[in-house]
């Protein structure tokens, strides 16, 4: 197995059809950092009073969040589309869809294609350094994983 280096990742963000998955064609722009915490399934105690050790069965699934960390770009259509969306659906969050994509067309490695919600956008500013902001997309529904090799 090769390794995937993260030169050429992206993640682009795009509508639904009816809540469902689309292809998205526009990356968010500056992107320095990208993270996928991936699939939790909840567990179930299905122990019963004679059970010497507790028994689980697996509940439900998380599809995780996406946090991405960005240099602040006013001119980035899709940064401003976040902050729009943040702006505007506090009370009713808009499912997005969204790839990500890790490494390039040269360095062929995998992506994952899920609906989320934005639901932060944070700033951050120092002394001698560029203005960034981290973005957190809770996913809903499930991820496909694409192996592009």
């Amino acid at each position: 197995m090769a390794a995937i280096p993260s030169f050429g990742s992206s993640l682009k963000m795009g509508a639904t059809s009816s809540g469902s998955y689309t292809t998205p064609a526009t990356a968010i722009g500056e992107v320095t950092a990208l993270n996928l915490d991936g699939l939790t399934a909840a567990t179930i105690d299905v122990s019963n009073i004679t059970s010497r050790f507790r028994q689980f069965i697996p509940g439900i699934i998380d599809s995780g969040t996406i946090s991405c960390e960005v240099n602040l770009d006013a001119d980035d259509s899709q940064q401003a589309a976040i902050v729009d969306l943040l702006d505007s659906s506090a009370s009713t969050p808009t499912p997005k869809s969204f790839l990500l994509e890790y490494g390039d067309s040269n360095n062929k490695g995998a992506k994952f294609e899920c609906v989320g919600i934005v639901t932060s956008m944070s700033f951050k500013g120092a002394v001698g350094e560029a203005v960034t902001a981290s973005i957190t997309i809770k996913l809903t529904g499930s991820v496909n994983f694409v192996d592009v090799d």
